[in-house]
């Protein structure tokens, strides 16, 4: 049985419950909470964090190399294609939810679910507001007329984008309407079972 240590709204964490869910892989999970030192994820990761994933006697403790493990793992998976072009562009999509649309989050995901609503820095939210904003101009143009970032099949670009985007719909600024095709597929995502499976117990201070 696979096990997965994680805290419930981590978008790291969140991306890895998606594609569990889209591979029909039974797990378990161990919850932690923000800030914990949670001894068996200090045992098991070097750099103390979640996601961690267990299974048997292997361990993995960084995101991305999870999603390839699963992807090697169960034969019918999908996660990556098969042809070099469009495996490199589903990977690049994936680090570019980690590296580019991560960070123009995380200002506004930070202020607001650590301080009351009265003492928000309103120019840092919208700062944050516009960097995701120029990050869903780049998304709609990779996007195009595919139905997934992996083209016609549900990718692990599709697992890391769609769990940024919940976490920026959960803290007041989802997919915006200037972007059509992104909010198609966005609506896609939220109606497959994975979404529902895999989406978060709660958000930790967001307000609507």
């Amino acid at each position: 049985m696979i096990n997965l240590y994680q805290r419930t709204d981590c978008p790291f964490c969140w991306k890895i419950r998606l594609a569990l869910a889209e591979l029909s892989v039974p797990y378990e999970i161990v919850n932690t909470s923000l800030g914990e030192v949670h001894p068996e994820v200090q045992r098991l990761s070097p750099t103390g964090t979640v996601p961690v994933l267990v299974d048997g006697e292997v361990v993995i403790w960084e995101s991305g190399v999870i999603l390839e493990y699963l992807h090697t793992k169960f034969p019918a998976s999908k996660l990556m294609p098969v042809s070099p072009a469009a495996g490199a562009h589903v990977r690049s999509l994936h680090a570019y939810s980690d590296k580019c649309v991560g960070p123009a989050l995380r200002d506004l995901v930070f202020e607001k679910r650590s301080r009351p609503a009265e003492l928000w820095d309103t120019q840092l939210i919208a700062d944050s507001e516009q960097r995701w904003q120029q990050c869903q101009g780049y998304l709609e143009a990779q996007l195009g007329s595919s139905v997934f970032f992996g083209g016609p099949a549900y990718s692990a670009a599709d697992c890391a984008l769609a769990a940024r985007c919940g976490v920026a719909e959960a803290y007041g600024t989802g997919v915006g309407g200037s972007y059509p095709a992104l909010l198609r597929w966005y609506e896609r995502i939220k109606s497959r079972d994975s979404w529902l499976q895999a989406f978060p117990r709660s958000f930790i201070g967001s307000r609507e």
